[in-house]
Parts: structure tokens; sequence; C-alpha cells
């Protein structure tokens, strides 16, 4: 047996309360430490000159082995190890299906910052199309097939346009029945204008969840998200959202932030404190940056790190401040669900659902792997045949689904590949015109931020 080397894929993180400790995280194994700062010191050496371990007990060397912070392995074969892990994670999380339906392309608001802007173009014809009675029986029929061949289907999410327009009541209601009958949870993204309308039909079908965009409160939010006249919306927001609440919906109020609305954040979470918002068990509130590279002005961008800091300010350090940012909060809830459970770290083969189980089927039929490319020809992944009751799939299908971290070149020499997945492809197709390139944005400092917190207060709870 050859003599150990320091694997390339360690990340070595300072502890913030103890500057004597480091956190270690193996990239591969998944493995989360918390070590003397001298081990660290030698391991992140030894990456350079593998004699520096000669300084480590054998015991301690077994230790580091079993946990992959060192390895007899070639670096040729310790990426056949993240190939295999990479495929196997994706293989499993493709069996879990999450299915977004589209009533219409619709919408009544002209937000300004709408990713779906492009949609108007397309005409009113294109706008006014609804989604057929036959196309949902179709959808169904395949999602009974892949429930039969071992699929999960985690949920349906009603999408848009605007899928609680007055005009789309009947197939929306038709839609709840079909996942009722398959015992299906169904959510909704929503920007609520005509959520009065649909309170006893959500409570009905037991709605997981509806989320609606608040950006400011009053002028600020009218700013940003008004009607197609240009008329503001937060005024019949705001009380449509109390309705909801009152009858006992689950409300999920998402904040869209860059720099121009920014001092809405501290304003919004008093203000739904004031209304007595907070504490409501069907009450979640959330901010988000606007992406990125959608925006038009880069002096507006605003990163998500920079969020978190802001929202830190208001609401303190603790590590429910990760609740707040969504793309924080999902990190979050797996290194948390790991330390508590002593299970296995949240590794990942791609960054979302739309490498893996996720499909959106729009108003005609047509199969996108995301919301973020509705539309887009070169992105539709497939049809739904409306005779045979299938999902018909295209070879762009295995283009998106097959995108796994360990075939994106850029991303071969990350330590924190197996945690990424490799960014976001739409955001990847929009930046290089080539969504099989990397598109990194603020992940290793969102990672090593929740990564530290949470180890920091999980090594503090008594055993």
């Amino acid at each position: 047996m050859s003599g150990y080397r320091v694997s390339k894929y360690n990340i070595y993180l300072e502890m913030k309360r103890d500057q004597n400790k480091k956190l270690m995280i193996q990239g591969i194994r998944g493995a989360f430490d918390i070590v003397d700062h001298s081990i660290a010191e030698i391991l992140e050496k030894g990456e350079a000159d593998s004699s520096v371990l000669d300084a480590i007990s054998i015991e301690d060397k077994e230790v580091l082995a079993n946990r992959g912070y060192i390895t007899t392995l070639t670096d040729e074969e310790e990426y056949k190890v993240i190939e295999r892990i990479s495929h196997t994670l994706n293989a499993s999380s493709r069996k879990n299906l999450c299915i977004t339906i589209m009533p219409t392309y619709n919408c009544n608001f002209r937000c300004e910052y709408c990713f779906e802007q492009n949609l108007l173009a397309k005409g009113k014809e294109f706008l006014n199309k609804k989604i057929s009675v036959e196309t949902v029986d179709a959808i169904f029929v395949q999602l009974a097939k892949y429930k039969a061949e071992g699929y999960k289907i985690g949920s349906v999410y009603l999408f848009g346009g605007e899928p609680l327009l007055k005009s789309s009541k009947d197939i929306v209601t038709y839609i709840c029945e079909k996942c009722r009958e398959m015992n299906i949870p169904i959510s909704c993204i929503s920007n609520g204008y005509f959520l009065d309308e649909y309170v006893d039909l959500i409570n009905e079908y037991k709605f997981q969840k509806v989320q609606i965009t608040i950006d400011g409160i009053g002028e600020e939010h009218d700013k940003r998200r008004f009607l197609v006249g240009g008329q503001g919306t937060y005024d019949r927001i705001k009380a449509n959202i109390s309705l909801a609440l009152e009858k006992g919906n689950n409300i999920s109020l998402r904040t869209n932030v860059n720099r121009k609305n920014t001092d809405s954040v501290k304003a919004l979470i008093e203000e739904y404190q004031k209304e007595g918002w907070i504490g409501k068990p069907n009450f979640h509130y959330y901010f988000k940056t606007n992406i990125r590279c959608y925006e038009q002005e880069d002096e507006n961008a605003l990163s998500d790190v920079e969020l978190m800091q802001q929202l830190g300010e208001y609401v303190g350090q603790g590590t429910d401040r990760f609740n707040l940012n969504s793309i924080y909060s999902g990190l979050a809830e797996g290194i948390r669900y790991m330390l508590q459970n002593n299970s296995y770290a949240p590794l990942r083969s791609g960054f979302c659902g739309a490498n893996t189980g996720m499909y959106t089927i729009d108003p005609f039929g047509d199969i996108y792997p995301c919301w973020d490319v509705l539309s887009e020809a070169d992105s539709r992944i497939g049809t739904v045949d409306v005779q045979q009751g299938e999902f018909v799939l295209t070879d762009v299908h295995s283009t998106w689904k097959d995108r796994t971290v360990d075939r994106i070149s850029d991303c071969s020499k990350c330590r924190y590949m197996l945690f990424c997945g490799g960014g976001c492809s739409a955001q990847a197709k929009v930046m290089h015109n080539d969504m099989n390139q990397v598109y990194c944005d603020d992940f290793t400092a969102l990672f090593d931020e929740v990564a530290v917190d949470l180890c920091e207060e999980y090594s503090a709870v008594p055993s």
C-alpha cells in the first residue's frame, strides 16, 4: 500500500468563538469535524508536501483516513469516487419528482424585474391560452405511471403567469381535484391580487402553502409590482393576506431585494410584527435578492451575502437568521439535519431540480426543466402526449438531467463541488450562453458562513 496524501477536496474554515480550532469539511465523504488548529495546518501544508504527515500519529492518521481527509488513492482514483457519488445522487434524486403546472402564461401584473417580460412579445393569443382538461388528464395519467414505477411525487406547484386569475378558477379547481385523487400535495406561487377569490378553494384542497411577493410598504411595493394599467397592488394584497391567514391558509411571503429597495427589509419585518402575522403558525416570510444575471443595471444588483449581513443587523446573529433568506435556508436545513441526526451531509450532484426531478408543464403541454427557461425553444425537454397520456421527452431532457457537477470541467478541482452542484443551469445559460458551464455566484461564502455558525451552535449544545 502506498503512503498517504492529503485529499485536494478538504475545506478548512476558521472558527469564530475558538481561535484554536478549525472546522474541517471533507468534500467527497461529507465529514464535518472541529479539530485543533495544528492538525488543520499540517493537512493544509500536506497538500504540497506529504512528508509533513509524518508528524501525525498512526492512530490520528487512521481517523483522518476514515474521514477522507487523507487517502491512499491517486488524484484520478479519487475523482472516480466523485463521479460514482455524483451519478448515484443524480439517479436517486431523479426519482423524486416536483411537478409545476401552469394554468396560463397570462398575468395581471407587469413587475419591473419580471424574468418573463420577453413573453409579452408573443401576443394576446399566446398569453391567453389556458391549459386544457385533456392536457391535465394526460399529466396525471403519466404521474400515475411514475408512481407505479416507484417514483415519489413530492408536490404539484401552480405557477404562471399568474395561476390564480379569476378566469382560471375552473381549471385550477380541476387540477386540485386530480391532486386530491392521487394524494399529491399542492402549492401555489401567486401575486396575491385575487387571493380572496381562492381562499376557500385553498382550504378545501389543503394547499401546503401559497407564496406571495411583497417588495415594500405601500408606494415602494407599487413601484415594483403594479397592474397592467400601472395601478398599485399593495393595499389589496395586504388585505388578502390578512383574510387568508384568518381563514387558515398557509402563507409564505417573499420579498425580492436589490439596491432599490433595501430599506424595505427592516420596514417589512416591523410591518409583519405590527400586523400580528409573525408568530402565526401559518405565516412564514423570507427575502431573496433579484437574480443578478437578469438585472438590467448592474448597480442595482445585490448579493445574497450582502443581504444576509443586513438581515443579521435587524434580527441578530443567531442561526435563525438563515431562515430569512431562501438561498441560505435550504443549505442550513441540510446541515442542521445532519448535525442533529448524525446523518449524511447534504451532498448533491446538481444545483436544483432542473437537473433532477423537476418538470414544468406550460399551457401548451410543452415541458421545461425549470421556471426560468419557460417558452425557450432550445430548453424544451418534451411534450405531453394527450392521446397516450405520457411525457414524450427529447434529447434536450438528457442535456439538462445529466448535467452533474462531475461533468463540468471548471468544477473538477473545486473543494465545494458536491455541496454546490455546479450552480444554476439557467443562470449559466444567461451568463455564458452554455448551461454546461459553471455558475458559482457566492456559494462558497454563504456555505462557509452557514457551516461555521451551525457547527459552533451544535458543538455548544450539551450532549
